[in-house]
């Protein structure tokens, strides 16, 4: 009797063991796997692994379009975008009424298909407020979460519209949890010339190739690749 109640005493404190320990390993892998992450993205001076011979063509690639200047630079850059090995969807603010429009005028073949244009609520208007901002951008990333797993983009194009934020986010947390792994490019404005914009400056850690238009970034930023004017 006795050595049966002694052996339910053993169980029960390996059981409350576990139950204490389960918690806490989960949270050591947890701390790990975002610890490699951050060493492999961010603090790694080796360059990631590209797609080039490892991923059938065309790649799934995401871009995002910006109203006003931030969409004509990036049909700049989409006039020479070979859609055989770069299978574009583009991703706009619901209260963008121009970019479609421009697509279709630039680059007809690519605005053929409309299922490939999807809409996100806007992070943030102009002249809005900082904090109502931060609701509305918290929507966005949470309607961009569906949109991003749905895509599974493996190369995000962005040049610095705020509807990029909830997009880069979204892709960065799958990559994350979910070992999706996506080349970012982030294309910096052909305005900024010594400094970076504030959207350059929060994804630069990020970037997988981080293009900018004038060689004084360069000396300024390790990671800035000068490929001259690409406009």
């Amino acid at each position: 009797m006795l050595a049966n109640q002694d052996t339910h005493r053993v169980r029960c404190r390996l059981v409350e063991y576990a139950a204490l320990a389960l918690p806490l390993l989960a949270l050591i892998l947890l701390a790990t796997r975002i610890l490699w992450w951050l060493v492999a993205r961010v603090w790694s001076k080796r360059k990631r692994r590209s797609w080039a011979g490892t991923a059938q063509l065309p790649l799934r690639t995401a871009v995002v379009l910006g109203s006003g200047g931030h969409t004509m630079e990036m049909l700049s850059l989409l006039k020479e975008v070979d859609q055989e090995r770069y299978r574009c969807d583009f991703i706009m603010a619901q209260t963008d009424s121009s970019s479609l429009k421009k697509v279709q005028a630039t680059r007809p073949d690519l605005a053929k298909d409309l299922t490939r244009f999807h809409v996100i609520p806007r992070s943030r208007e102009v002249g809005q407020s900082w904090s109502s901002s931060l609701l509305t951008t918290a929507q966005a990333f949470l309607a961009c979460l569906g949109l991003v797993w749905e895509l599974n983009p493996q190369v995000l194009l962005v040049n610095g519209p705020g509807t990029c934020f909830p997009v880069v986010a979204a892709v960065l947390l799958f990559e994350l949890i979910a070992f999706r792994r996506v080349s970012l490019i982030f294309v910096e404005s052909v305005c900024r010339v010594k400094s970076l914009s504030m959207s350059g400056k929060l994804i630069y850690p990020f970037a997988d190739a981080f293009l900018v238009h004038w060689p004084e970034l360069v000396e300024r930023y390790a990671k800035a690749q000068y490929l001259g004017i690409l406009f």
